[in-house]
C-alpha cells in the first residue's frame, strides 16, 4: 500500500494570490451549518442556527423556499439519489423528510414526515444509493437506519464510546461506515447491524468523513488538524494531506472533478486531487470557522459557508485565491474595536436576535424594544405555550437574572440554549448596551 505525504515545505510553496472575484447570498439569520446538493434536481440547500433550511436554486443562486419545521438549530442535509426526499436534522433531535416535489413552487406548503427516535443533537445524514434507507449520526452514540418507504427505525448501530458526527453507506449498500469521538471509523453490516471491525484507530475523534465509492476513498478529517484519505478497498493509496492543526470541520469529494476537499476551524480550505493528494489549492477563505462545503454545477463551482449567514460561492476552475475575502468583517465576530457590551452582544446574542423591528429570519425574537416588555409578547414570533403564559416582564433585574441562572431556570420552555455569563460586569455592560441598542427610536 502507497502512501503519499506531502511536506510542509510543498505546502509553503504554493502560491497565494491576492485578488478574485466571489459571490455571497444571504437567506438565513444565522450562521449556517450544513450543505446539500443535488446534480440530478440542480438545488442547493444550506441549514441553519436559525431553525431554518433554504432552498436555492444552485445556477442562479435563487431562493426559492424556506423550510420551517426545526425546533433547534439545523445542522446537516442530505438528498436521496432518486431526487424524491430531502432529508434535514438537528439539534432537535429530530430529523424531517420533505417531498422534492413541493420544494421549487413558493406557493406549495412543504410540510415535513417525522422520524423520532434519536436522544441527542443529530449531525449527518446519508441515505443509500437506492434512496430506500437513510443513516443518521447522533451525539446519542448511535447510527439510526430508516426505512424511508415505511418512515421507521429499522435498527440502531451501537457501539462508539462517545458522540457519532459521521455515517455512510457503502456504494454497494452492504455496509454502513460510521465516524465518532472516539477516533474510530467503524464497518457495519447493513443486512443484520453486525460490527465488523474499526477501519480507521485515530487518536483523536473523526469530525467529518466522506466515502466516494466511485473513487474508491474514503476521505476523513480530524478533532487534531488530521486532514486524510485511505482506500476503500485497500488496494490503493492512503494519503495524508496535513496533520495537526485547527480541527477540520468539513470534508467533500466530488467524483467527476476528482477533488477532495477539507475545511478547518480557522477557516482554511484545502483543495486536492483525490486519487493521487497533489493539493492544488491552498487557502484562508475566512476568518472563523468553515462548517459546510459543497462542490457543484459539474464541480465548477465551490460553495462554503460557516460562521456568518451567507453563503460563499468561487469559481474552481478560473480559481485565484479570494483575498480580501479573508479580511472581511464577520457579522457575529467583528474584527472592529468595539466595547464590552457590544462584544457581549455579539457573542451572546447576535446568532439568535435582531435590534431591528422585525424577527424575520432569525431563531429568537426581537430585542427591539424589550425593556418593559412581557415575556412572550413579540407578535411575529412563535412562542411556546410555557412563555405566552409566563408572568415576567424584561428589565435589567430580569435579564440580569436570565444570565446568571440560564434560560432553563429562568425561561423554562423557552429555546434559548443553555448559557450563562459569569462575570458580573460582563452582564452589566450588556445590559448597557441593550438599553442603548434595543430603544424604540
Amino acid at each position: 500500500m502507497r502512501i503519499v505525504i506531502l511536506c510542509l515545505a510543498l505546502i509553503a510553496a504554493l502560491p497565494l494570490n491576492t485578488t478574485s472575484a466571489f459571490d455571497r447570498y444571504t437567506a438565513h439569520g444565522g450562521p449556517i451549518k450544513g450543505l446539500a446538493y443535488s446534480e440530478k434536481l440542480d438545488l442547493l440547500v444550506s441549514t441553519s442556527f436559525d431553525y431554518t433550511a433554504v432552498v436555492w436554486d444552485s445556477g442562479s443562486m435563487k431562493e426559492l423556499k424556506q423550510l420551517i419545521g426545526h425546533n433547534a438549530a439545523v445542522n446537516t442535509a442530505a438528498f436521496s439519489p432518486d431526487g424524491r426526499w430531502l432529508a434535514t436534522a438537528g439539534d432537535d433531535n429530530q430529523i424531517l423528510l420533505w417531498d422534492v416535489s413541493t420544494l421549487r413552487d413558493p406557493q406549495v406548503q412543504s410540510v415535513p414526515r417525522r422520524l423520532d427516535g434519536h436522544t441527542a443533537k443529530v449531525v449527518d445524514l446519508a441515505f443509500s444509493a437506492d434512496g430506500k434507507y437513510l443513516a443518521s449520526a447522533s451525539w446519542d452514540r448511535r447510527v439510526g437506519i430508516w426505512d424511508i418507504s415505511a418512515l421507521k427505525l429499522k435498527r440502531y448501530l451501537s457501539g462508539h464510546q462517545g458522540p457519532v458526527n459521521a455515517a455512510q453507506f457503502s456504494g454497494d449498500g452492504l455496509y454502513v461506515y460510521s465516524g465518532g469521538a472516539d477516533g474510530h471509523i467503524r464497518l457495519w453490516k447493513f443486512t443484520t447491524g453486525e460490527y465488523l471491525r474499526s477501519v480507521v484507530r485515530n487518536g483523536f475523534g473523526i469530525n467529518v468523513m466522506h466515502l466516494s465509492p466511485e473513487l474508491n476513498v474514503l476521505a476523513y478529517g480530524g478533532s487534531n488538524g488530521m486532514m486524510r484519505s485511505i482506500s476503500i478497498n485497500a488496494d490503493g493509496s492512503e494519503i495524508e494531506l496535513w496533520n495537526g492543526g485547527p480541527p477540520v470541520l468539513a470534508v467533500t469529494i466530488d467524483p467527476q472533478t476528482k477533488k477532495m476537499i477539507f475545511s478547518t476551524s480557522e477557516g482554511r480550505v484545502l483543495i486536492a486531487d483525490a486519487l493521487v493528494g497533489e493539493i492544488q489549492h491552498d487557502f484562508r477563505a475566512v476568518k472563523g470557522p468553515i462548517w459546510a462545503m459543497q462542490l457543484a454545477n459539474a464541480g465548477e463551482d465551490l460553495f462554503f459557508a460557516g460562521l456568518d449567514d451567507w453563503v460563499t460561492k468561487i469559481s474552481v476552475n478560473d480559481f485565484i485565491v479570494p483575498h480580501p475575502l479573508a479580511d472581511r468583517e464577520r457579522r457575529f465576530h467583528p474584527d472592529q474595536p468595539i466595547d464590552n457590551g457590544q462584544k457581549q452582544f455579539a457573542r451572546k446574542c447576535s446568532v439568535c436576535h435582531s435590534l431591528t423591528v422585525s424577527s424575520k429570519r432569525r431563531a429568537g425574537p426581537t430585542l427591539y424594544g424589550v425593556f418593559g416588555r412581557k415575556v412572550g409578547a413579540v407578535e411575529d414570533y412563535p412562542y411556546s405555550k410555557e412563555l405566552t403564559e409566563m408572568d415576567l416582564i424584561w428589565n435589567e433585574e430580569t435579564i440580569d437574572l436570565l444570565f446568571k441562572d440560564g434560560p432553563d431556570i429562568v425561561t423554562p420552555g423557552s429555546k434559548m440554549p443553555v448559557q450563562r455569563i459569569k462575570d458580573k460586569q460582563d452582564r452589566a455592560d450588556l445590559i448597557s448596551f441593550l438599553k442603548r441598542a434595543t430603544a424604540p427610536q
